[in-house]
């Protein structure tokens, strides 16, 4: 078997450095569904959906989180559920999934409007030609979810801090800012940047746990799940740590996706007024006025055609990478253990194959008769198979009930002459932020 096709060595980094989602998706569209990139790192990408069900579920043990990207991450997450891997997170995850059953998630609606509901008052407080930093309000609200379903804790006011450390933490793992990390001995300017904001998110997070424990409270959420469990063998409690790297993954990762995914629907709708207005007028005949229930999303069918398809334009996880545990192949290419491996939810979801003009936005794609026939895995907004995201469908629950309540209510427009410049770091989110207006609909 030959070595996958693709570049000369190191040619076209810039187009790297620039935008790593639309560079390797360009590279897909020239060398087909397996290709490989030789630059510091050699990327071996696989881009056919029958190839990422292989590697997400048929054989997901064999493609592992040990690289480069998980390494990095685990700095600011530790073993978290979503940096760990084997034995350790199948414990993980058997102990949390029990908090993100329908049942429970969608009795968060009421938390989730009390928390839209802040945001209201000062969108209205607001003069409506003043601008404000859409991505950060947007950010300050999941917070604030996150905060009340999950920890049983008001942290809005810690929303401001971990918005500045996202800034400092969400980078590409490959950059050497985000490689510097692994050696915090090395005394660059970056290194103790990121060393104050990790102290800061380990006083935010700790407070949380030992004020919890003193309480001797309960309340039913994923906390004090946390600190009742006990190991199955040895019927020891939970470490402190790793409860921390818990709490941290999910206040970062949980909150951040989704008002990203707020930020680029806002964003999305500005540019396609017609979708807009359809979907207004689905809200204003359901709803008549009143922030939406989880019950009543069923009779909002257009409302997540929105959400889904504002998701395949702009996936809030551009990419998702594997360490190769033994020699494979696909589509007659060798790829050797311990490899690079690489999906990109970003092309993917762009793949002529099965998505016609995929750069236009379109609700429509996502209603059931056009979605019936898709491929499953070209479509992977919160990544698949057994190590699927935890969260998605509270994200979808937060995500559709926030817009069904802010868009009858406003009309947000972006502030003509800002950039928005998608940046692939971690997440696929503004470089420079999405500043808009919102004025109250007449």
């Amino acid at each position: 078997m030959s070595a996958p096709p693709g570049p000369g060595f190191w040619r076209s980094l810039e187009g790297y450095r620039r935008n790593p989602a639309t560079y390797f998706t360009g590279l897909a569209a020239r060398h087909g569904d397996v290709f490989r990139w030789r630059g510091a790192l050699d990327i071996y990408m696989v881009n056919d959906p029958d190839d990422v069900r292989r590697v997400m579920t048929q054989a997901w043990p064999q493609f592992t989180k040990d690289n480069i990207d998980y390494r990095v991450l685990k700095v600011t997450m530790g073993e978290g559920l979503v940096t760990s891997d084997g034995a350790a997170w199948s414990r993980q995850r058997r102990l949390m999934q029990p908090m993100f059953h329908n049942r429970i998630v969608n009795a968060f609606d009421t938390a989730i409007n009390a928390c839209t509901e802040a945001l209201v008052s000062r969108w209205q407080a607001r003069a409506p030609a003043q601008p404000f930093a859409l991505d950060r309000e947007l950010g300050r609200l999941t917070f604030g979810v996150v905060g009340a379903t999950l920890f049983g804790a008001d942290i809005e006011a810690y929303a401001d801090e971990v918005a500045e450390m996202l800034d400092v933490m969400n980078v590409n793992p490959k950059t050497i800012r985000a490689l510097l990390t692994l050696y915090p001995w090395i005394p660059a300017a970056s290194n103790r940047r990121f060393a104050r904001h990790l102290a800061t998110l380990d006083r935010i997070v700790y407070g949380l746990i030992e004020r919890r424990r003193a309480s001797g409270e309960s309340r039913g959420d994923l906390l004090g799940l946390l600190l009742a469990a006990r190991d199955e063998d040895s019927g020891e409690a939970v470490p402190e740590k790793q409860i921390r790297d818990e709490i941290v993954t999910l206040m970062l990762a949980g909150h951040e996706t989704s008002a990203t995914s707020l930020a680029w629907t806002f964003h999305l709708l500005a540019q396609h007024p017609e979708v807009e207005a359809t979907l207004v007028d689905e809200l204003t005949r359901e709803l008549g006025g009143r922030p939406a229930l989880a019950a009543d999303l069923p009779r909002l069918p257009y409302l997540k055609q929105v959400v889904q398809e504002s998701m395949r334009v702009y996936p809030p996880v551009w990419g998702i990478s594997r360490a190769v545990g033994e020699d494979c192949e696909f589509k007659g290419y060798r790829i050797p253990a311990g490899a690079y491996l690489a999906i990109l939810p970003y092309s993917l979801h762009r793949h002529p194959a099965h998505w016609t003009d995929p750069e236009r936005f379109d609700p429509a794609r996502f209603n059931p008769q056009r979605s019936e026939s898709r491929h499953s895995y070209c479509y992977l907004p919160f990544a698949a198979g057994q190590r699927s995201c935890i969260g998605a469908g509270m994200a979808m629950l937060e995500i559709q009930l926030v817009l069904a309540r802010l868009l009858p209510l406003f009309r947000v427009r972006p502030v003509p002459g800002h950039p928005v410049v998608p940046l692939a770091s971690v997440t696929y989110r503004p470089r420079h932020g999405i500043l808009a207006t919102a004025t109250p609909r007449a």
